[in-house]
């Protein structure tokens, strides 16, 4: 009930039901008073019986109350001279996806999952983010400090370039020789195979070259105790006096060819 007087009192009719067609009608009768209360019953053409439904408080008191024709629009007048115009029932399909969203609070998980599921439209720029590259066991071994791990890691892989940016990766952060020191018979024989492998080959020769330096400098003092490590130093050491002679004869070379050369600009000039 209204706790003041009564200002307007408009009976409206309600279409309800599945079909358009053929829809229910019903009667309902909207109060207004200066209480600003807004008060929605059901009547009953037949019984007469008036029933309360639904209600609805403004701060302040309303003078009058109108619909337009369609029932689907409502005015509002107010004391302070000012008129609020209402949409009843259901907002049109346009008007709905036209509606202002509610702000999303920052810090929440609606805040960092919006507009997760909008798509782009034709003209839209789309921004591409390639998704983070897996990183190897060596690679988190090396972020771990953990140098011996992640040249095991590299050296299971059985991928030259891996163990060779390894290699580099070790002795750019002054790890070499952590990762290095401290190995057995089986953790020493996998990193001497590599690098009597793979010295001689140029693009490798300069990594691999202090690596040796380093296993000669690490397990020199303990040669004896392994026939097997003693075997692997020794084609070491033949890994790199064939080398030094190869390159010995190619300077040769080179020095006989740079001689023609000169001899040939000496001709050409007399």
């Amino acid at each position: 009930q209204h706790s003041k007087t009564i200002t307007s009192l408009v009976a409206m009719i309600r279409k309800s039901g599945r079909d358009e067609n053929q829809p229910t009608l019903s009667w309902r009768i909207l109060t207004t008073g200066l209480d600003g209360l807004i008060r929605m019953h059901t009547w009953n053409a037949s019984t007469g019986q008036i029933k309360h439904i639904h209600g609805v408080k403004l701060r302040e008191p309303i003078t009058s109350l109108a619909f337009n024709e369609t029932y689907d629009r409502m005015a509002i007048g107010t004391t302070k001279g000012r008129v609020i115009v209402k949409q009843v029932g259901g907002r049109r399909k346009e008007e709905s996806q036209n509606k202002r969203q509610r702000r999303i609070p920052a810090g929440t998980y609606a805040y960092f999952t919006r507009g997760m599921n909008v798509e782009p439209q034709h003209d839209d720029y789309v921004v591409t983010q390639d998704r983070k590259r897996k990183l190897q066991k060596f690679d988190l071994a090396i972020k771990q400090f953990r140098y011996g791990d992640a040249l095991d890691d590299a050296l299971e892989s059985r991928h030259p370039q891996s163990i060779l940016a390894v290699l580099e990766e070790l002795g750019k952060r002054r790890g070499l020789g952590q990762a290095l020191a401290n190995r057995d018979e089986e953790s020493l024989e996998p990193i001497l195979s590599f690098t009597i492998r793979y010295i001689p080959r140029q693009h490798c020769s300069m990594i691999l070259l202090g690596v040796a330096h380093k296993l000669i400098d690490l397990y020199g003092g303990i040669a004896g105790q392994s026939e097997t490590i003693d075997e692997l130093f020794d084609k070491l050491r033949k890994a790199i006096h064939q080398e030094i002679v190869t390159q010995k004869s190619m300077l040769r070379i080179v020095g006989q060819l740079d001689a023609l050369i000169n001899m040939a600009d000496l001709e050409d000039q007399e």
